[in-house]
């Protein structure tokens, strides 16, 4: 192929007589600007050039590839291109008008879509909030508790949608601390999408969630919650612990009795199955919350001086100063157990997930492991895993710990948090009190002078 070019009108036998003589170029005679290049045989190209009156630049159209294009629908396109300019028309800026007017029809209409729940929340909220600690925790409570709403529009969403939702939830049987958690991250998703620009405003942004009516039990449910477990609850607890451990060593014992299961570790001689007993023994016997037994690790525990030191999940964002706990003797044998069974880890995470290895995800404990716990202990299906650091709290109380001593192993940053919750619990302190002040004084010897 040369670099000779040939002024001829562009025909099909033109091209032809090009490829032959290896002439690269072909400017028609007739349409000033329009021209067919020949880079190979099988790679041929019409386009037109003209001269912008505005930028006094020399831009090239593309017209299209020959054969898809044949040279008489090249010539159409070019004699278009050729009677607009001469009305004023630039080809380049039109094409630039046409993709900018097409993009911006598209950029409304992904707007458009975007308003619609379900498409934010999956191209948009998801992403956001599943680089957060507790996200997946937050998308598992609007799957739950709205996907009845997922093909609505987040602007037409009204207080009479809130209101329904509400009721219907109540009617469920849920606390409604329980609805007003999910509401706030429905809330929260609403603000990402206006600091985002997909909607203008949060429409239910001023809509509150009522409290139930006040009645002469308002406050007992929060009272039962934080209390400490009945001896027949602890029994049954560790019956449910230790019936979990085993149900699962028989489970393992008859998956390897097959053939092609016999490469399965053999889990009878093991003290811990998973992380399941040992979590919820940490939780039982250190109060930790559920999230700072998810993030625990092993650089946090020291055997030798029987302390955990480690920054409390729920406050990190206040303080990341550590805050150091005692290991008591139970505590450091479950410890030291998991540890041995683990090959004497000392960094990472203490309760790693066995599928990744990363952190447990929040729900680790909270359905399918804790509901069989329960099970198998013959405990109330509605006994929440964190009665377990209720009971934590209420055993040192009682046992006559007073509330500074609580606040600091509860992790509390306020003493007035620990009397919010526990302070029903001194009532027996308080009575004491009471009765040494009621006691008959004893006689007191004469005053001498």
């Amino acid at each position: 192929m040369t670099n000779f070019s040939l002024k001829r009108k562009i025909t099909e036998s033109a091209i032809k007589h090009a490829q032959s003589k290896g002439i690269r170029t072909i400017h028609d005679i007739e349409i000033s600007g329009f021209m067919c290049t020949i880079y190979r045989r099988d790679l041929i190209t019409f386009s037109f050039r003209y001269r912008s009156k505005l930028t006094s630049k020399r831009p090239v159209m593309k017209i299209g590839r020959y054969p898809s294009v044949s040279a008489d629908e090249a010539r159409e396109i070019a004699k278009k291109m050729s009677l607009g300019l001469a009305k004023g028309i630039e080809p380049r800026l039109e094409e630039d008008a046409a993709i900018k007017a097409q993009k911006h029809i598209e950029e409304q209409q992904r707007l458009q879509d975007a308003t619609i729940i379900k498409v934010f929340l999956d191209t948009v909220y998801r992403p956001h909030k599943e680089r957060m600690k507790r996200g997946n925790e937050d998308l598992e409570r609007l799957d739950r508790h709205f996907k009845p709403w997922y093909q609505k529009r987040m602007p037409e969403l009204s207080k009479a949608d809130v209101t329904r939702w509400h009721h219907e939830l109540e009617k469920t049987g849920l606390a409604f601390l329980t609805i007003k958690r999910s509401y706030d991250v429905l809330q929260n998703m609403l603000n990402i999408a206006v600091e985002e620009k997909f909607i203008h405003e949060n429409p239910i942004k001023n809509v509150r969630l009522k409290r139930p009516v006040a009645g002469d039990d308002q406050g007992i449910d929060a009272i039962r919650s934080r209390r400490a477990l009945t001896d027949r609850e602890i029994d049954g607890l560790f019956r449910g612990l230790a019936i979990y451990t085993q149900d699962r060593k028989d489970m393992r014992r008859r998956s390897r009795a097959k053939k092609s299961n016999r490469h399965l570790p053999d889990w009878d001689h093991l003290t811990y199955v998973d992380y399941v007993v040992p979590a919820i023994l940490v939780i039982y016997h250190a109060g930790f919350r559920p999230g700072d037994v998810y993030g625990l690790r092993w650089e946090n525990v020291n055997f030798e001086t029987q302390i955990i030191t480690k920054v409390i999940e729920k406050t990190a964002h206040h303080s990341i100063r550590p805050t150091s706990f005692p290991i008591s003797e139970p505590l450091l044998e479950v410890l030291q157990a998991w540890w041995e069974q683990n090959g004497r880890q000392r960094t990472g995470y203490v309760f790693p997930s066995p599928k990744t290895g990363r952190r447990l995800s929040a729900s680790a404990l909270g359905r399918h492991p804790w509901a069989a716990v329960k099970k198998f202990g013959g405990l109330d299906e509605n006994l929440d895993l964190y009665t377990l650091r209720h009971n934590f709290a209420s055993q040192l109380i009682m046992s006559g710990a007073d509330l500074m001593t609580v606040m600091k192993l509860m992790g509390h940053r306020d003493i007035a948090t620990t009397i919010e919750h526990y302070g029903h619990l001194t009532a027996d302190h308080i009575r004491n009190a009471l009765d040494a002040l009621n006691r008959p004084a004893k006689a007191k010897p004469p005053f001498k002078y």
